[in-house]
């Protein structure tokens, strides 16, 4: 069974009677990676903030251990932070950007100069010792950065979208190596990030936030395959959602009114009236040049692009709602744009996000059936 390692306890923020941060409650398990997900201005910084003694919580507790971190400086912390811009000390070298945290608790030269070399290796950046912050890339201030953070062996480390600056090729490469490490020294790693393909490679758990709020926890295939509220289907990755009204209740069957089509699912808690969001991703949306059982959905093809892994297409629906298709098969049969194309897809990909205003905890599954 896991240990709960941190705690947050309805914390919530202020700034100038705004509240940034509302009411947020979270358990963070020893060694695990989470990452905190969410668009800019949705509190996940501040919460990192928070936890790092960076700023004190206007309302709630935050537990590290079992004790009461909120009021504490940074450096009374058992939690090192990284940061984007790594804020290394431009007049030293890398061997004393890293030791400078054992040279500020005294720490006797031989230990330093044996760690040092441990955390060196561990980044590796061996043969760098003498080598200025100037001189070094992005990558390589950015494993400084972390050596300095790890030298003091935290309890938790926290990383504030340490790879924005990264192109895109080394931020793939920082992604692997930060896992790497984090596995192979089991601390708890907290991770900000507004990339969402940065989250899902990376992290052991998911916490999305939008407008200070939680909007759901959990591991990258839950938060891709299931989303629950309309926010998480539309922020993580790109996803075809529908405001669906049930018009018809047979039984375990239903209609529900996307617009000008109809869809028949399984009825699972479904009543004549209720307004539903739906939700299916691209790739498990499928076209055909012919109309397709229990299906009237049609619409059509605007433009499509040649991705390298997939081809990818958008539909047009009579009412003007824009359909993402993404094809990796890249069939042969590729419709042209300016033709009809009806969609249709694997009643079981189906997500059911819920009642307008509220979450289903369960996507709603159903087979293509005929009432």
């Amino acid at each position: 069974m896991s240990k709960t390692i941190l705690k947050l306890v309805n914390v919530a923020k202020k700034f100038d009677e705004q509240k940034v941060v509302n009411n947020l409650s979270l358990d963070i398990d020893e060694g695990e990676f989470l990452t905190i997900l969410g668009p800019s201005g949705c509190g996940k910084t501040t919460t990192l903030r928070m936890i790092g003694g960076f700023e004190n919580p206007t309302e709630g507790n935050i537990l590290l251990e079992g004790e009461h971190v909120e009021n504490k400086q940074p450096y009374e912390l058992n939690i090192n932070t990284v940061f984007q811009n790594y804020a290394l000390f431009p007049h030293m070298n890398v061997y004393e950007n890293i030791a400078y945290g054992l040279k500020i608790k005294k720490v006797n030269k031989s230990e330093i100069s044996i760690k040092v070399k441990e955390m060196l290796n561990l980044v590796q950046l061996e043969g760098y010792e003498k080598k200025m912050p100037k001189h070094l890339s992005g990558g390589q201030k950015q494993r400084v950065a972390i050596a300095r953070a790890l030298i003091n062996n935290p309890k938790v480390l926290l990383l504030d979208e340490p790879l924005g600056a990264l192109d895109l090729k080394l931020r793939k490469q920082m992604q692997v190596e930060l896992k790497r490490l984090q596995k192979k020294l089991g601390i708890t790693f907290i991770y900000v990030t507004h990339d969402q393909e940065e989250a899902l490679n990376m992290s052991d758990r998911i916490v999305v936030m939008n407008n200070g709020i939680i909007e759901q926890v959990g591991i990258p295939e839950e938060i891709y395959e299931r989303p629950k509220t309309r926010f998480v289907a539309d922020f993580i990755g790109e996803s075809n959602i529908f405001d669906a009204v049930v018009e018809k209740v047979c039984g375990n069957k239903a209609v529900l009114n996307i617009g000008e089509s109809n869809l028949i699912v399984e009825n699972r808690n479904l009543k004549m009236g209720d307004n539903e969001i739906i939700s299916l991703r691209p790739e498990k949306m499928k076209y055909s040049t012919n109309p397709v059982n229990n299906f009237n959905i049609k619409g059509i093809v605007k433009e499509h692009s040649y991705m390298g892994a997939a081809l990818k297409f958008i539909v047009v629906l009579p009412n003007d709602k824009e359909i993402i298709v993404s094809d990796y098969e890249k069939s042969l049969s590729v419709p042209e744009v300016g033709k009809e194309v009806f969609l249709y897809w694997d009643q079981k990909d189906l997500v059911f996000i819920g009642h307008e205003g509220e979450n289903i905890e369960e996507a709603i599954q159903g087979e293509a059936v005929t009432l």
